[in-house]
């Protein structure tokens, strides 16, 4: 299939010019395919969000190379929208993007229903109506209406219940259906093992693994916490303990073999 994103030595730099200056990004490369479906994981903080709004074609990075671009689902993308009826607000993308009123209006009709909205009952109601899971459907039919064929989902299941993400994994079978692939930015280790084929951790700036979505609880370590907090993992606390000792080496390596490999190459620092 056709590639529908790639990002080669991406950077993005915070504060930029302050004393704080750093790296958020510090080199990404990372190809995402049309059909794809990866999951995304990292500290709070490491830049998960940034990486999206960049593959999302909506920041520039301040260096590197980005090919294709994806459609993103905010966090609380609720608070998004604009429009006085549902119906009218979820057809704005695909009416943006140059369609007619009548292929956009049955364009939104579909992505309401693909979200589990019957857009007779939902089209004409005010956005400020729904209750909160209803108004999260209907900011994701926005961006489903427009068919594109990769989406990225920013922390989708913040505030969810059983029953949100289990209408949540109904879309990311509508879209697995369709041939679309998606990338779920997500602290649910195990929404991601059981929805995505690949795993990816974001740490230190860089993509510090990439590999099969159902390992990424073993690699992570068993103090990876759900609600986001992020406790150092046995891995990275031997990690640490050798920089105290004067190891130096680029990375934050979150695999045994990363770590082996991390040692192999470091260097000591004079003391």
């Amino acid at each position: 299939m056709s590639g529908a994103a790639r990002l080669r030595r991406v950077r993005w730099v915070a504060d930029q010019g302050l004393p704080g200056e750093r790296d958020v990004l510090a080199g990404i490369d990372l190809d995402l395919e049309t059909g794809d479906r990866v999951g995304l994981v990292g500290r709070s903080g490491s830049g998960k969000t940034t990486l999206a709004t960049i593959l999302a074609g909506l920041l520039e990075p301040a260096a590197g190379e980005v090919d294709g671009s994806a459609a993103l689902v905010f966090q609380e993308p609720e608070r998004s929208f604009f429009e006085e009826t549902v119906l009218e607000d979820v057809a704005f993308g695909a009416r943006n993007a140059g369609l007619e009123e009548a292929e956009a209006v049955e364009r939104a009709c579909e992505a309401l229903r693909t979200v589990g909205l019957d857009p007779d009952r939902f089209g004409p109601r005010a956005p400020e109506t729904l209750s909160g899971g209803e108004a999260r459907r209907a900011a994701i039919a926005g961006v489903l209406a427009f068919e594109p064929t990769l989406v990225i989902f920013d922390e989708p299941t913040t505030g969810l219940d059983a029953e949100g993400i289990e209408q949540f994994s109904a879309v990311l079978g509508a879209l697995r259906s369709r041939g679309a692939g998606f990338l779920l930015i997500s602290h649910e280790v195990e929404l991601i093992a059981r929805e995505c084929e690949r795993g990816l951790v974001l740490a230190g700036g860089k993509i510090a693994w990439d590999g099969p979505a159902d390992r990424l609880a073993e690699v992570l370590g068993a103090e990876w916490s759900g609600d986001g907090a992020h406790e150092t993992a046995p891995l990275a606390r031997v990690a640490e303990a050798l920089r105290t000792r004067g190891w130096l080496w680029e990375g934050d390596p979150v695999t045994p073999e990363g770590l082996a490999d991390a040692w192999a190459s470091g260097v000591r620092a004079e003391s």
